[in-house]
């Protein structure tokens, strides 16, 4: 039995280019790209299936097996070919295809069509997907519609959420609403990694500690996501007591539309952390692998970020769709603003390469995977407490470093936020306008997920 499979390489900018070309080429001589259903045969021969309609699931190693038979008449002794194509481009993204017989000699009448659907860059909600399936024997052809409904993998969507304060968000006291009909009202298919506090330092005062499984998350392990998300569940109440939001809640709100599955937010945030070695800062650094700058510190906070992105893929069998980053106060000193440009892009290659292997499998762990990376701008607010508008030097060169992101590397977008500011109707949040208001985190949310899709299609 003669098998030929036709794939598509594992790399996202070649499944995008296969994929525009709009067909699913099986033997190097596809079929058309056909706009409607089948034609009748022009020849003495005519290809059969059992069915017209079929299931196909996302990830299922096994696929979806279409048995096929080839009818001739009239002594009709010429081999045929087979081949398929999509009705639309969209049709073959991912999709990879084999025959267990693709020509088919006059002694032969029998063969399988194999479809597999590879775990897709973004989230798929369930869709269906038009296919032409080709004979011809060089001189007529017969068409024969299928219809395949995709299911999308069973597996929950995973999301880091990782910077200082305003990815732990800092919106002020009280307010929160997350009572039924409140903007920041929980979603039962918005779940979270139920992780230790920040506040609770002496849990964290070594390396070890920081990547301790044990340390990094309360029981149980996930629950639904509430709002302050980088505070655990009481198990002893019915929620939190904490009256604060971040971001994180409205971005897995926008990004519910375009999913079936759950989505699992992963805290590892940390007020007025960097990479730089600030004096009164947390005991941890967000350095992705080990330096001897001076004034650069350790990698215990990206250390940590591993450890629960790692918890949270293991625990659900979820799939790291992306990664949120806000950062930059902590860096734009003299010292470490410099080196920033390129702290962020280690930092991102690292996380794509560090963090356990998922679904999608082992070559998605690679610098220039599809993981998206975005990185939000810092606040221009300004109220009586202070004028954040005018950035220094060195504050300078961290927001260069968001905004000049997506140049720098694969996959990676940036939200921005400067017109957030309490002349827009933005109140700022805790302490200062260096922290963003509870209106300006919700809508962060939103333009971080409009971020990161388009960081995915880039």
């Amino acid at each position: 039995m003669n098998s030929v499979i036709n794939s598509f390489p594992n790399d996202s900018a070649w499944r995008r280019v296969l994929s525009l070309l709009g067909v699913l080429l099986i033997s190097g001589c596809g079929g058309d790209t056909l706009t409607g259903g089948g034609t009748q045969p022009t020849g003495d021969f005519e290809l059969r299936s059992l069915s017209a309609e079929y299931v196909l699931i996302e990830g299922d190693e096994t696929g979806l097996r279409v048995p096929l038979t080839l009818s001739r008449t009239n002594g009709h002794s010429t081999p045929v070919d087979l081949s398929i194509s999509g009705v639309s481009p969209d049709d073959v993204a991912f999709v990879t295809s084999s025959f267990t017989r693709l020509t088919l000699t006059p002694s032969e009448d029998e063969s399988e069509m194999v479809l597999k659907l590879a775990i897709a860059d973004l989230p798929l909600l369930p869709q269906q997907r038009d296919f032409i399936l080709t004979a011809t024997d060089g001189i007529d052809r017969d068409e024969l519609p299928i219809r395949v409904s995709v299911q999308p993998v069973d597996a929950p969507d995973v999301y880091l959420l990782i910077g200082q304060s305003n990815m732990v968000g800092f919106s002020g006291d009280g307010t929160r609403q997350a009572l039924p009909g409140g903007q920041d009202e929980p979603h039962p298919r918005i779940k979270q990694l139920n992780v230790t506090p920040n506040d609770r330092e002496e849990l964290f005062l070594s390396g070890a500690d920081f990547r301790s499984p044990v340390l990094n998350v309360e029981s149980p392990a996930i629950t639904v996501a509430e709002d302050p998300l980088h505070i655990p569940l009481d198990p002893y109440n019915s929620g939190k007591d904490l009256q604060y939001i971040g971001l994180g809640l409205s971005f897995a709100k926008r990004a519910l539309l375009d999913t079936s599955r759950d989505i699992i937010l992963v805290p590892a945030a940390w007020s007025g952390s960097a990479f730089c070695n600030n004096e009164g800062g947390p005991n941890g650094q967000w350095n992705a692998q080990a330096t001897t700058d001076p004034d650069l510190g350790n990698t215990w906070l990206f250390d940590r970020a591993v450890t629960r992105a790692n918890m949270a893929i293991d625990t659900s069998g979820g799939i790291l769709r992306g990664i949120l980053w806000h950062q930059g106060e902590s860096d734009s000193n003299e010292r470490c603003g410099d080196a920033y440009a390129q702290n962020i892009k280690t930092l991102v290659n690292r996380l794509r390469t560090t963090i356990t292997t998922d679904r999608r499998g082992a070559t998605m762990r690679r610098a220039d995977s599809n993981i998206p990376f975005v990185a939000g701008t810092m606040s221009r607010g300004i109220d009586s407490r202070g004028d954040l508008s005018t950035f220094s030097p060195s504050k300078q060169l961290v927001d260069a470093a968001h905004r000049n992101l997506p140049g720098r590397v694969p996959y990676t977008g940036v939200s921005n936020h400067d017109d957030l500011t309490p002349a827009n109707g933005y109140p700022c949040g805790n302490t200062s306008c260096v922290h963003f208001g509870a209106d300006a985190l919700r809508e962060m949310g939103r333009r971080y997920y409009e971020a990161l899709i388009a960081a995915a299609r880039s």
